[in-house]
């Protein structure tokens, strides 16, 4: 076979522009299923109890800790979000989310293993 210049060119090109396709397509996270995620968690490690439910077409996780000098219950909520695949809530500081569903348990990094109240939906 002869390759002039122009054909080798487009030959080059076609195998460039399977490859970003082949790329594309392997990058492409799956989504987690967060209606599996609602429900009220509590923590194996003694930290604050955690609710996650669903607004409209946003998740959230609201945190009730113990606050003041009389330590009363203070609920924080934050928006569950998800990056490549990646769960994480933003407090200030991200904080990385991962579900079991074999075991049914969140795992919020660096907080630990929290673990359902209750009946899962």
């Amino acid at each position: 076979m002869n390759f002039n210049k122009n054909r080798l060119l487009l030959l080059s090109s076609s195998f460039l522009c399977v490859a970003v396709l082949l790329l594309q397509a392997c990058s492409i996270a799956k989504e987690t299923n967060r209606d599996k995620l609602c429900g009220n968690w509590v923590s194996v490690n003694g930290e604050p109890d955690v609710v996650i439910f669903r607004e409209g077409n946003v998740y959230k996780v609201t945190v009730f800790r113990r606050a003041g000098i009389t330590r009363t219950l203070r609920p924080e909520t934050f928006l569950l979000k998800e990056e490549n695949g990646n769960l994480f809530i933003n407090t200030g500081f991200r904080i990385d989310i991962a579900y079991n569903e074999a075991t049914d348990v969140l795992t919020f990094s660096p907080h630990g293993d929290y673990t359902r109240v209750g009946v899962k939906k």
